[in-house]
């Protein structure tokens, strides 16, 4: 294969991969989707400052819409509360709830066993070299 063969391959299994990841993670995760899921991990991840519904989709790569639409059933089932803002009237802030921390706790072990399964066949190595070039390929869409 040439070069733009190549990248044509890279990019159909990256999206064949998500399709298959989300698939995974949906059959490994109790009560929430996998995109939820991720959702809330990102937003665990965001720091102190207040979240609301767009830092969240700047954070993640998505749009305001989508957020939207994953946070609603998150809300109905007690995973994050959404209120208004405290700094800016028009926004909406989101905070996780003690049950979103709890899921974690409660789910860590069972993620943590089928991540290890899922790449299992790579050694250290292979691993260390896959996240460095994901990163970078990442890093291609921050310029």
């Amino acid at each position: 294969m040439d070069r733009t063969e190549n990248e044509e391959y890279i990019i159909g299994c990256i999206c064949l991969l998500s399709n298959k990841i989300i698939k995974f993670g949906d059959q490994m995760l109790p009560d929430i989707t996998f995109r939820q899921w991720f959702l809330l991990l990102m937003i665990s991840k965001m720091g102190e400052n207040e979240k609301n519904i767009n830092s969240i989709a700047e954070f993640t790569g998505t749009t305001r819409q989508n957020v939207k639409k994953l946070l609603t059933p998150l809300e109905r089932k007690g995973y994050v509360v959404i209120g208004k803002s405290d700094s800016d009237a028009r926004a909406l802030k989101v905070e996780l709830t003690e049950k979103a921390y709890r899921y974690f706790e409660e789910n860590a072990e069972t993620a943590a066993a089928e991540t290890d399964r899922l790449f299992s066949s790579f050694s250290d190595g292979e691993i260390g070299s896959l996240s460095k070039n994901l990163s970078k390929l990442l890093g291609t869409f921050e310029d």
